[in-house]
């Protein structure tokens, strides 16, 4: 009891964390580009776990220069550019609409599933990816239809979907990681690789772009982005994932958009508008009906989520 009670806290409290992602992106939009904000998050995540790491260094090792190639393209995919186009559609969308497309990822990974390996789609799961469609369509045309007929998107939601494609190309890809490689190894190894792929990019936009302006809100945002959603939120999901299990820990989740609401009306002043409200419902339930099986019936293998 004390353990399911320790994992769904722990889940519970890294979504917490998470949502703030959304605010943040937000908050620091004008205050830094997305390419170096991006950059110093997971600099300072992978200082962090640094020392956590190297007593894993010399038994993971052999297993890291064998995968390289893979831990290279979950690298790109899960650090070079997940948060940069959430902080890229940050710039022109709200946190409350970023809050809810992410987590349609498990969606795309079915879609993906199907298309790369052919995998069946069910009924059911078919009818909770339509439902969770016509809620994304909800949020991008932010009820109106005739803007969706026109295909007139805000930029920002665009953004952010090619955000919920990479993280769900991560989580697909994510499958095949070597059992040789212990965790906190594997994420100090993403971590080291994505950073060095971002960095030309990182550079070009410093040298582009007027030099950011070192700030109170900014300094914050990048260390909570940082200490909170990447090096603190990994573990309390890893602790949640070894006590409740990845089916109990990814239904709290879910109620990512919910944080992410809160705290964008309570610290960014936004208003959750009745699309949002539809799109955000049509959203998260069409998410339980393609992804939550039943146990007695079959064993799901849902993928740690992580923004």
């Amino acid at each position: 009891m004390q353990k399911t009670v320790t994992g769904y806290s722990c889940a519970l409290l890294a979504v917490v964390i998470w949502s703030g992602n959304f605010v943040v992106a937000r908050a620091v939009a004008g205050l830094i580009p997305p390419w170096q904000c991006n950059f110093w998050r997971w600099l300072i995540a992978l200082i962090i776990l640094l020392p956590f790491a190297k007593r894993h260094w010399h038994t993971d090792w052999p297993a890291i220069k064998k995968n390289w190639r893979g831990l290279s393209l979950l690298g790109i995919l899960g650090v070079t550019l997940l948060n940069t186009l959430i902080y890229k559609a940050g710039q022109t969308t709200e946190s409350i609409n970023m809050a809810l497309l992410v987590p349609t990822a498990p969606i795309v990974i079915l879609i993906l599933s199907r298309v790369l390996y052919g995998e069946p789609i069910s009924p059911r799961r078919m009818a909770g990816v339509l439902v969770v469609l016509v809620g994304v369509a909800t949020l991008v045309s932010r009820g109106d239809w005739d803007r969706l007929a026109h295909l007139r998107f805000n930029e920002g939601d665009l953004w952010a979907l090619g955000g919920v494609l990479s993280f769900g190309l991560y989580s697909l890809f994510i499958r095949q990681r070597s059992p040789d490689i212990s965790p906190i190894g594997f994420s100090v190894t993403t971590f080291a690789l994505g950073l060095l792929y971002s960095l030309p990019f990182t550079a070009i936009e410093a040298v582009m772009l007027p030099t950011p302006h070192l700030s109170t809100p900014l300094v914050i945002g990048v260390l909570y982005t940082g200490i909170g959603c990447s090096a603190l939120s990994f573990w309390l999901w890893t602790v949640a994932i070894d006590y409740i299990g990845p089916v109990r820990a990814g239904m709290v989740y879910y109620s990512l958009p919910v944080f992410a609401g809160i705290a964008a009306m309570l610290i960014l002043g936004e208003i959750v508008t009745p699309a949002q409200m539809v799109g955000g419902a049509l959203v998260i339930t069409g998410i339980i009906v393609a992804t939550v099986v039943m146990p007695q019936r079959h064993k799901t293998d849902l993928m740690q989520q992580r923004p």
